[in-house]
């Protein structure tokens, strides 16, 4: 008999139990027909890629039947019908995959890449560190550094230094001048 694969959305507002009774239902009808639920895996309440019917997130669920076409033709005359279903599609297979499917893998998630900390910066500087401390650097030792030598000139005496101009007259503010008298 061929294999077929079925996926049916279901409303987002109805429980976990509700889901698990039209399952059920839905597993009855198949097997009525003369046919073989051979997988069935629960995807769980997934986000929509866009609103079905006001509804932007819908709980997955995956058949595979083995069983004749007239099974499946009547499963989706019944998920038509039947309200709780958003949307259904069967296509028709070579063959059932064994384990889980592509789905209900774990693929590498968040969980399992390297944390941010671990990579290392875009300018080449050590790597980062936890929660953005700093890294911790070793203080050069006092005898690694060469000592510091004066190389300040000393100033001139004040009597060498030219005479201060004010700023609001214009005038000089040195006091001497050059006759002692003003």
């Amino acid at each position: 008999m061929p294999f077929y694969e079925s996926v049916f959305i279901a409303r987002q507002d109805i429980s976990a139990p509700q889901v698990d009774s039209l399952t059920e239902e839905l597993t009855k009808l198949i097997e009525e027909q003369g046919a073989k639920v051979v997988k069935m895996e629960y995807w769980g309440l997934r986000s929509l890629a866009y609103k079905i019917r006001k509804n932007r997130k819908g709980h997955f669920v995956l058949y595979g039947i083995d069983g004749p076409s007239s099974a499946v033709m009547e499963l989706e005359r019944r998920m038509r019908l039947n309200e709780d279903v958003l949307r259904y599609l069967t296509i028709k297979v070579d063959a059932i995959e064994e384990g889980p499917s592509v789905m209900m893998q774990r693929g590498p998630g968040r969980d399992d890449r390297p944390g941010r900390d671990d990579r290392p910066r875009r300018d080449g500087g050590p790597k980062r560190h936890e929660h953005g401390a700093a890294p911790q650097t070793a203080v050069p030792s006092t005898d690694a550094v060469a000592p510091k030598t004066d190389t300040v000139k000393e100033a001139a005496p004040e009597e060498a230094a030219p005479p201060k101009a004010d700023t609001d007259t214009g005038t000089d503010t040195n006091t001497e001048t050059d006759g002692g008298e003003k």
